[in-house]
């Protein structure tokens, strides 16, 4: 009755499983992930700062008082005033302010885009590494089912007086090896798992069901001249070191016009009233104040230096982006040498699975109780050429995606099965 009781406890009260495929996961890290929401929030803060820049016009607005004695009258005085000051406009230079803002944000929108590139080539590591975890647990499992019987036989030879103990303690190590390897295994995958929760945001303690990924790879040569000029123009690198390259003209244009005028308006009310930029003269009067003021720096000893540093920034800049153009075309050109070695590893593995189903098939056509050790042998070479072609299929997949996320494109194309970028031999 008791046991009865706890069983139907345990059914009302059980845990969902969360069924998690790559996409799912994916929406819940944009929404849950730390590193996603604090890059929403440095783009949140520089969108602020762009419309900022837009209000230049908004005025600055001062409230001051005081006590002070003048002993020239023999009496405390209290001063009091209250002034605004608004600039109108600075000549050849609002225009480059505003536009410097908006950049910053749109570098800052491009590096939240490669970010959300990586974060799909991250889920993708982790549900291809706890596949191959779970396919590896199986094979060990069946590994050390093996090494268990022949241990256990060896047992019970050595109690009819059959065999030795250096027998014995010989395949006991074998065992206890094996068992280690598959606890290890189970350890990867638990990790993998917890890995993946954390990542998209679940609790350490909620039960999740990964749903398998399936990928065909396309035989055939990466077409290059397609992949460098997406390249070209998408990548992430080369887009915000462009853009860039933008903000420091605009800063080169807005150090260059420093002798420029800039205009303002200015207002006052109070018994006191300062005027000027810096304040050139103050004094008594009842009322209030207003009017526009032209400034005309004349001298400033820093502008030919910030030139100076800005232009060579900006050039390093250049040597940047052209070392970035250099490297993506390193990348494109060995690319393809490389997914013709990961599709002869694949050929390799699916060879030798062939291999193995056939080894099963002898196996098991020529049974009998004396081989059984060979059939159980032959069962985890089975298990384990299968998973080798998932990692040799996997491998393939994963390249592509990381390939993709460098050129500027969705990572998660792989998954679409359409292979545009590769072109049939």
């Amino acid at each position: 009755m008791i046991l009865f009781f706890l069983l139907l406890l345990s059914l009302c009260y059980g845990q969902e499983v969360v069924k998690l495929d790559i996409k799912k996961a994916y929406q819940l890290a944009l929404k849950n992930n730390p590193e996603i929401r604090k890059m929403l929030n440095e783009l949140s803060s520089l969108e602020a700062r762009e419309v900022e820049s837009k209000l230049f016009f908004l005025p600055n607005i001062v409230f001051g008082t005081g006590v002070i004695y003048n002993s020239q009258r023999n009496e405390w005085e209290n001063p009091y005033g209250i002034s605004f000051l608004s600039t109108l406009y600075e000549y050849r230079k609002t225009i480059p302010k505003i536009r410097s803002a908006k950049l910053r944000t749109e570098i800052q929108r491009e590096v939240k885009s490669q970010l959300e590139k990586e974060l799909k080539v991250t889920l993708l590591e982790l549900f291809v590494q706890a596949e191959l975890l779970a396919k590896l647990t199986e094979v060990k499992r069946e590994e050390m089912a093996i090494a268990f019987v022949r241990f256990d036989r060896a047992v019970q030879r050595k109690e009819l007086g059959l065999t030795t103990d250096l027998e014995v303690f010989k395949l006991e190590a074998v065992y206890r090896e094996k068992r280690a390897e598959l606890i290890k295994a189970q350890y990867e995958y638990n990790q993998t798992l917890y890995r993946i929760k954390k990542l998209v945001g679940l609790k350490m303690n909620d039960f999740i069901n990964l749903e398998s990924i399936h990928f065909e790879p396309k035989r055939g040569s990466l077409d290059k001249e397609k992949l460098l000029s997406i390249g070209k123009e998408k990548s992430s690198t080369l887009r915000i070191k462009r853009l860039l390259l933008a903000m420091y003209d605009h800063r080169l244009e807005e150090s260059k016009r420093f002798f420029d005028l800039r205009l303002q308006l200015r207002g006052e009310i109070g018994n006191t009233l300062r005027t000027g930029a810096p304040i050139t003269k103050a004094y008594s009067q009842e009322g209030w104040r207003v009017g526009v003021e032209i400034i005309l720096p004349i001298f400033d000893p820093s502008a030919p230096f910030n030139l100076i540093e800005l232009s060579n920034q900006r050039n390093s800049l250049l040597l940047e982006i052209e070392d970035s153009i250099k490297q993506l075309e390193l990348i494109i050109h060995s690319a393809d040498y490389e997914y013709s070695y990961l599709i002869s590893k694949l050929d390799h593995a699916l060879v030798m699975d062939r291999y193995a189903e056939e080894n099963l098939t002898l196996r098991r056509s020529e049974y009998e109780l004396e081989l059984a050790f060979d059939l159980g042998y032959a069962m985890a070479e089975k298990s384990e050429s299968e998973r080798q072609v998932m990692k040799a299929k996997y491998e393939i997949m994963l390249f592509l995606a990381k390939l993709y996320s460098t050129l500027g494109l969705d990572p998660f194309l792989v998954l679409e099965g359409s292979h545009d970028f590769i072109k049939s031999d």
